[in-house]
């Protein structure tokens, strides 16, 4: 409820929804070639996106949740920004079928948090495509 799908003009990119009938609240599903640089790589570019410095391997770890959905393994993360209107980055990272797909929930802290709840069910829906007959 409240997330409406929106034009999608970014190659990768295969969906885009706006969330919360906010402006800037966006959450994105793109779908990578390979491995996308590896989990911990995805990671450091979000938290760089929200100038925050990278993480090492051990702090990776400690920094993401590891859940399974339908038969998929996904690699979950909350990264939060800093500074006075601190931006927030929910993300999650699916290996599936020779890609990585990335699901990735964005905006101001505040409303990303409103929105947790609503990415972490839709996560929840996420299911492999039946294979063509």
């Amino acid at each position: 409820d409240g997330w409406r799908q929106v034009q999608n003009d970014q190659p990768m990119r295969v969906a885009t929804f706006r969330a919360g009938g906010e402006p800037g609240v966006e959450v994105s599903v793109t779908a990578f070639p390979g491995d996308a640089g590896g989990p911990l790589a995805n990671v450091n570019r979000w938290r760089g996106q929200l100038s925050l410095p990278p993480l090492n391997q051990s702090d990776f770890a400690a920094a993401t949740q590891h859940v399974d959905h339908n038969g998929l393994h996904m690699t979950v993360v909350d990264i939060l920004g800093t500074g006075d209107k601190p931006q927030r980055i929910l993300g999650a990272m699916i290996p599936h079928g020779g890609a990585t797909w990335v699901f990735k929930l964005t905006g101001p802290a505040a409303l990303v948090a409103r929105e947790k709840p609503a990415f972490t069910a839709f996560l929840a829906t996420i299911k492999p495509a039946a294979p063509a007959k």
